[in-house]
C-alpha cells in the first residue's frame, strides 16, 4: 500500500490506469457537486425570494382589502346616521375613521413600495379626509336641525366616495402588476440558473464519454497482446517476448508473463534430465521388490502359528475374569442393599422423630383445648345464672306494666268525670296505657327469648361435657402413640447398626475381588498383547508383501511415466 501511494504521489502517477481513473473520477465528482450546488442554491434562492416577496404582497393585499371594506363600512355608517341619528352610530363612524388612518399608515410602512403606490395611497388619504370632513359637517348640520343642508352636503360627498373606491381599486391593480413583475423576474432567474445547471451537466456527460472511450483504448490493446502471448504459451511455444511500453499495470502483468515463460523453459530442461534418471531407477527397484516379497511370505507363515497359541491363552483368561466380575457385581449389589437398608432406617428414624414431635404438639394443643373447654363451661354456667337474673328483671318490668296500666285506667276514669276539662288528660292516659301494654308485650317476648337461650345453654353444656371426655380419650391415645414411636426409633437404630456391619464386610470382600480381577486383567492383557503383536507382525508381513508387489507395479508405471514425460517435453519449443 505504501509503494502504491508513493507511486501515485510521484511525477509519473498518470502513467497508471488507476491514476487516470482516479483523476477522471475526481473531476466528475467535482462537476456533479457543482451541479448539485447550483441546483440547491437556485432552489434556496428562489424559495427565499418567493417567500419574502409574496409575504410582502400578501400583507399589502390584506391591508388594502381590509381598508376598502373599512371605508365602505364607514360610508354606510355615515349614511345610517343621516337616516337615524344616534350617539352609537356617531361613535362607530369615528372609530372606523381612526382604524382607516391606522391601516393607511401600516400600508405606507410596508417595504419595497413603488412611487405609484405611494402616490395612490396619498390620493386615498386625501379623499378619505375630505369625505370624513363633509360627513362630519353633514352630521353637525343634522344635529342643529338643518336637515336640508345636511342632505345637500351628503349628496356632495357621494361622488368623492365613488372616487375613493376607484382609488382603492387602483391600489389593487398596482399590486397585481407588482405580482406579475415579480413572477417574470423569478422566472428569468430560474431560467438563468437552469442554463448554468444544463451546461455543467453537459460537461459532466462529455467527461464520462471521454473517460469511457480512453479507458477502453487503454485496456483493450494491452489485453489483446497479453491474450496472444497466453495462447502461444498454451500451444507450447515458450519463446514469448512481451512489450513493456504501456500502462504500469499492464507492464507489470507483461513482466510476470515473461518471467513465467523463462521459468517454464528452465522447468522443461530439468524435467527432461530427471525423466532419464527415473527410468534407470525404476528398473533397479523392480528387481529388489521381487526379493523382498519372497522374504515376507516366510515371516507371515511363522507368525500365524504364534498367534493361534496366544489366542487360546487369552480366551481362558477372559472366562476367569468374567467369573470374578460376576462376584464383584454381587458384592456391589449386597453393599447397595445394605446402604439402602441404612438409608431407609434413617428415613424411618426421621419420620418417627417428626411424628413424635407432631404427637407432642398435638398433645399440648389437646391440653390447651381442654383448658379452653373448661373455661367455656364456666362462662356458660355464669351465663345461665345471668339468664335467671334476666327472668327476675322481666317479671319486674311486667309488674310495672300492670301497675302502669291500672294507673292509666284510673286516670281515664278521672278524666271522664272531669268532662271537657279532662279530655286532654284522657288522651295522655290512653297513650300511657298503650305504652304499658307495649312494655308488657316486650317483657313477654324477652322472657320467651331467655327461655330459648337457657335451653340452648343447657345443650351447649352437655356438648362441652362430651368434648371433655373425648379430649381425655385422645390424650391417652397420643401418649400411647408417643411411646410406640420411641420403641420404633430404638428398633431402627439396631437395624442400621447391623446394616453397617454387613456393608463393611462386603466392602472388604469387594476390595479383595478387585485385586484378583486386576491381576487377571494384567495377565489377560499380556496374553492379548502377545496375540495382537503376533497378528500385527503377521499383518505387517502381509502388508509388506502387498507393498512389495505394489512397489514393483509402481516401478513399472514409473518407467512408463518417465518415457511419457520424455515424449511430452520433446513437444515443447525452448
Amino acid at each position: 500500500m505504501r509503494r502504491q501511494l508513493a507511486r501515485l504521489s510521484g511525477t509519473r502517477w498518470l502513467s497508471t490506469l488507476r491514476g487516470r481513473l482516479i483523476l477522471s473520477s475526481f473531476v466528475l465528482v467535482g462537476l456533479i457537486a457543482a451541479a448539485t450546488w447550483i441546483g440547491y442554491a437556485t432552489v434556496e434562492h428562489l424559495t427565499r425570494e418567493i417567500g419574502s416577496r409574496f409575504s410582502a404582497l400578501s400583507e399589502s393585499t390584506r391591508i388594502s382589502t381590509e381598508m376598502e371594506d373599512l371605508l365602505l363600512t364607514q360610508m354606510v355608517t355615515a349614511e345610517a346616521y343621516i337616516a337615524e341619528p344616534s350617539p352609537r352610530t356617531a361613535a362607530e363612524f369615528e372609530a372606523l375613521g381612526r382604524r382607516a388612518h391606522e391601516l393607511r399608515q401600516a400600508y405606507r410602512d410596508l417595504p419595497a413600495l413603488t412611487a405609484a403606490e405611494l402616490t395612490q395611497i396619498a390620493i386615498v388619504e386625501d379623499l378619505h379626509s375630505t369625505i370624513e370632513v363633509e360627513y362630519s359637517l353633514a352630521h353637525a348640520l343634522l344635529d342643529i336641525g338643518r336637515e336640508g343642508e345636511a342632505l345637500v352636503q351628503v349628496e356632495a360627498a357621494r361622488p368623492r366616495s365613488q372616487a375613493l373606491q376607484t382609488a382603492i381599486r387602483k391600489i389593487g391593480s398596482l399590486q397585481a402588476a407588482k405580482v406579475a413583475v415579480t413572477a417574470v423576474a423569478l422566472d428569468r432567474m430560474g431560467d438563468q440558473r437552469s442554463t448554468w445547471l444544463l451546461v455543467v451537466c453537459k460537461i459532466a456527460v462529455l467527461l464520462v464519454m471521454l473517460t469511457t472511450y480512453f479507458t477502453r483504448r487503454w485496456i483493450s490493446a494491452p489485453l489483446a497482446r497479453l491474450t496472444l502471448a497466453a495462447e502461444q504459451i498454451g500451444a507450447g511455444d515458450l519463446r514469448v517476448q512481451m512489450e513493456q511500453e504501456q500502462l504500469q499495470e499492464f507492464s507489470t502483468l507483461a513482466g510476470a508473463f515473461g518471467m513465467m515463460a523463462t521459468r517454464l523453459q528452465t522447468l522443461v530442461s530439468e524435467t527432461a534430465e530427471i525423466s532419464e534418471q527415473i527410468a534407470v531407477s525404476a528398473s533397479d527397484l523392480s528387481s529388489i521388490s521381487e526379493e523382498v516379497a519372497a522374504s515376507s511370505e516366510e515371516v507371515a507363515t511363522a507368525m500365524v502359528e504364534i498367534t493361534r497359541g496366544a489366542e487360546s491363552q487369552s480366551y481362558a483368561l477372559r472366562e476367569t475374569t468374567q467369573a470374578i466380575e460376576e462376584m464383584g457385581r454381587s458384592a456391589l449389589e449386597i453393599s447397595a442393599a445394605s446402604q439402602s437398608v441404612t438409608g431407609l432406617g434413617l428415613q424411618i428414624q426421621e419420620v418417627a422423630a417428626r411424628s413424635r414431635s407432631e404427637v407432642s404438639t398435638a398433645l399440648r394443643m389437646l391440653l390447651e383445648v381442654r383448658e379452653v373447654v373448661q373455661h367455656s363451661g364456666r362462662e356458660i354456667t355464669e351465663l345461665e345464672q345471668s339468664s335467671a337474673q334476666i327472668d327476675r328483671f322481666v317479671e319486674t318490668i311486667t309488674g310495672i306494666a300492670r301497675q302502669t296500666n291500672l294507673l292509666a285506667l284510673n286516670a281515664a276514669i278521672e278524666a271522664a268525670r272531669a268532662g271537657e276539662h279532662g279530655r286532654g288528660f284522657a288522651v295522655v292516659a290512653d297513650e300511657v296505657r298503650k305504652l304499658a301494654e307495649g312494655s308488657a308485650q316486650a317483657a313477654r317476648e324477652v322472657a320467651l327469648v331467655v327461655h330459648d337461650t337457657r335451653a340452648k345453654i343447657k345443650g351447649v353444656v352437655s356438648t362441652i361435657e362430651r368434648g371433655k371426655e373425648r379430649v381425655a380419650g385422645v390424650e391417652e391415645v397420643s401418649r400411647s402413640a408417643d411411646q410406640a414411636l420411641e420403641q420404633i426409633i430404638t428398633a431402627v437404630d439396631g437395624v442400621c447398626l447391623a446394616a453397617d456391619r454387613v456393608a463393611g464386610t462386603v466392602t472388604h470382600n469387594y476390595v479383595a475381588i478387585q485385586q484378583v480381577e486386576r491381576v487377571l486383567s494384567e495377565v489377560s492383557g499380556t496374553a492379548e498383547s502377545h496375540a495382537a503383536s503376533a497378528e500385527e507382525v503377521s499383518a505387517a508381513a502381509e502388508e509388506q508383501s502387498a507393498a512389495t508387489q505394489e512397489f514393483s507395479a509402481t516401478s513399472v508405471q514409473l518407467l512408463h511415466s518417465a518415457e511419457r514425460m520424455k515424449l511430452l517435453v520433446s513437444g515443447l519449443q525452448v
